[in-house]
C-alpha cells in the first residue's frame, strides 16, 4: 500500500492557511468569522480525507476477507 503524500501536503497547507486566517480575523475582532473559518477548514479537510479512509477500510476488508 503506497501512501498518497499529496493528501498529507494538502491538509498541511490547509491547516496553515486556516491558522493564519483565524489569527488575522481574531486580532481584527471578527471572532464570528474566525470561528467560521475553522469550521469551513475542518469541513474541507474531512471531505478530502473521507475517500482515503474509505479506501483504507476496503483494503482491510479485502485482506481479512470480511463481508
Amino acid at each position: 500500500m503506497v501512501a498518497d503524500t499529496g493528501v498529507i501536503f494538502f491538509l498541511t497547507g490547509l491547516a496553515i492557511a486556516v491558522t493564519i486566517l483565524h489569527t488575522f480575523l481574531k486580532q481584527a475582532g471578527r471572532d464570528e468569522y474566525a470561528y467560521m473559518t475553522l469550521v469551513v477548514g475542518l469541513a474541507i479537510g474531512l471531505l478530502k480525507i473521507i475517500p482515503v479512509i474509505k479506501t483504507l477500510f476496503e483494503q482491510v476488508q479485502s485482506v481479512f476477507k470480511l463481508y
